[in-house]
C-alpha cells in the first residue's frame, strides 16, 4: 500500500462496480457503512461528459483499535470509486493507518485485510 492507499483499474460501468466491490469487500470482512455517491449527467464546455464516483465507508467488525482508554473502536476505512471512462472505474482504498496509532497491531491488519480485498479485484 502506497501513503495514500492502494487502488486498481476494473473494467466495468461504475453500476456494476458498486456491487462487485461491495462483495469483495464483504468476502474479506468488510461491511459498507454508509456510502455516498455522484453520478453526473452534466457536460463539460467542451461537450464530454464528467464522470461520476461512489465513496464506501467501510469497516471490518472483527478487527477493532484500543483506545487509550482501553475501548473497543470500529476502524473505518475508505474506498473510492470513479469512472474513468464509460467502462473504466478507479478504485482506490485509501491507507487506514493514518487514521489509527501506527503501533497498534490492528492497524496493520486492517491495512493487510483491506489490502487483500482489493488486490481481489
Amino acid at each position: 500500500m502506497s501513503t495514500n492507499g492502494i487502488s486498481t483499474m476494473i473494467h466495468m460501468t461504475l453500476a456494476k462496480a458498486v456491487p462487485y466491490v461491495t462483495g469483495a469487500l464483504a468476502a474479506h470482512g468488510f461491511d459498507v457503512v454508509q456510502s455516498i455517491g455522484m453520478r453526473s449527467q452534466k457536460r463539460a464546455e467542451d461537450g464530454s461528459r464528467t464522470f461520476g464516483f461512489r465513496v464506501l465507508g467501510v469497516s471490518n467488525p472483527d478487527i477493532v483499535f484500543r483506545g487509550a482508554n482501553g475501548t473497543a473502536n470500529a476502524i473505518w476505512c475508505n474506498v473510492f470509486l470513479s469512472e474513468h471512462n464509460e467502462n473504466a472505474v478507479k478504485v482506490l482504498a485509501v491507507d487506514p493507518l493514518p487514521s489509527v496509532a501506527a503501533t497498534d497491531p490492528s492497524a496493520m491488519n486492517i491495512r493487510l485485510a483491506l489490502s487483500k480485498a482489493i488486490l481481489s479485484l
